[in-house]
């Protein structure tokens, strides 16, 4: 380890590896899965059919929870059982968004819309614990509505008006009792809870090896190219949002801290805690949580008060990190002391310059203008203000 002063603070995400020729997007990660995207594709087309509507859905969730003389038109179709095939959950979730899946942000987003639901009162309609609660309640009446009138009304009363007609709800409860053999028995929010962490934990750990499988000598080479354009020569420390650790091999670096978890420890795909308080069942999904568990008492000094630039390069600067962020801006409180920001950019596709310098100046501004309001008084409204005129936020194009 150099002991020269560290000047710098890199920040990398995803642009970072996808620059550097490795295959690391959700795009990439199910093009590889051959099998399982006939699979996915086949359902999805079964579940868009114009025949598939929600009554028909409703019947085939009872019939996979378990409930004779109930028939629907997709059981049989699609009677594959994922754990059989090693598809999770998540990988059923993602790719029936993943029209709408650009970044891992939007991943991230997506998982946070899901779990912040089934953790919100006022949206029980869309709300899967609560949905599995009512097909639980439905088992337990079934064997007694032959025995009195009062049981038969309230087991339609729960069947056709309290239990969801929203057609993706309706979809993911069938995906859990017929694909993935969800034990409705068994079904309490923490066992659901339970059951969505651990096929998250599948999901990253089929994606890890993905990318272990991906890296070859090539990324090295172009990841240690790609470093020297960024530290400018400065001895500096890394802090990356991949899961991948690039070649180093020059004297001015010093330490590098993997925020989301390194491949051969499972990577950490979380949501941002904020709103989320610590005895929800929904925070172990939080990157704060996930990240308390990896961490290490012999960690280098990843932010020494000798920092004087903190650089960016291939992050969204989604939403989903600002808390990580907002961190690093207080503890070198860069409204009052000498910090430069500079967000590095890189022009992959020459037809959309103006495109990619656009979305670049906008997730910038929208991270300082965020961060501003943290101040709750006339500083942050001026913040950015104050920066650019000191010369201290630079967004620079690197070839």
């Amino acid at each position: 380890m150099t002991q020269n002063v560290v000047s710098r603070l890199l920040i990398i995400g995803n642009g970072f590896d996808l620059n550097c020729g490795l295959k690391s997007s959700f795009e990439d990660y199910y093009d590889n899965e051959i099998k399982m995207v006939e699979i996915l594709k086949k359902m999805n087309s079964n579940f868009n059919d114009r025949n598939t509507d929600t009554n028909f859905l409703k019947s085939d969730i009872l019939r996979s929870a378990g409930f004779q003389g109930i028939y629907g038109n997709l059981h049989d179709n699609i009677d594959i059982n994922f754990n059989d095939e090693g598809i999770s959950f998540w990988d059923f979730y993602f790719y029936s968004h993943k029209e709408k899946l650009n970044n891992w942000s939007d991943v991230e987003y997506f998982l946070n819309n899901l779990l912040t639901i089934n953790n919100d009162n006022e949206h029980l309609e869309f709300d899967l614990e609560n949905s599995l609660d009512i097909v639980n309640r439905l088992k337990y009446l079934k064997p007694r509505v032959t025995i009195k009138d009062s049981f038969l009304t309230e087991f339609k009363k729960l069947r056709d008006d309290t239990f969801t007609t929203d057609k993706e709800t309706l979809i993911l409860l069938f995906v859990l009792l017929n694909n993935l053999k969800y034990d409705i028995d068994k079904h309490s929010k923490k066992y659901f809870f339970d059951f969505l962490y651990n096929e998250l934990n599948k999901f990253e750990e089929s994606f890890g090896q993905y990318l272990k499988n991906s890296i070859n000598d090539s990324y090295k080479d172009y990841s240690e190219q790609l470093l020297q354009k960024l530290v400018n020569n400065e001895c500096y420390n890394l802090l990356s949002f991949n899961y991948t650790s690039p070649y180093v091999e020059s004297t001015s670096f010093n330490t590098v801290r993997n925020i989301h978890g390194k491949l051969d420890n499972c990577p950490i795909i979380g949501i941002d805690s904020k709103g989320i308080v610590a005895d929800s069942p929904v925070f172990r999904f939080t990157k704060t949580y996930r990240i308390m568990t990896l961490a290490s008492d012999k960690q280098d000094r990843l932010l020494p008060k000798s920092i004087k630039t903190i650089a960016f390069y291939g992050h969204s600067l989604a939403p989903a990190d600002y808390s990580y962020f907002q961190s690093i801006f207080d503890y070198y409180n860069i409204y009052d002391n000498d910090i430069t920001l500079v967000f590095y950019y890189s022009i992959y596709d020459e037809s959309k310059e103006q495109e990619i310098r656009r979305t670049q100046f906008h997730s910038v501004t929208k991270l300082i203008s965020k961060y501003g309001t943290t101040f709750h008084n006339e500083k942050g409204e001026n913040l950015m203000h104050k920066l650019l005129l000191e010369g201290r936020l630079i967004l620079k194009k690197i070839d």
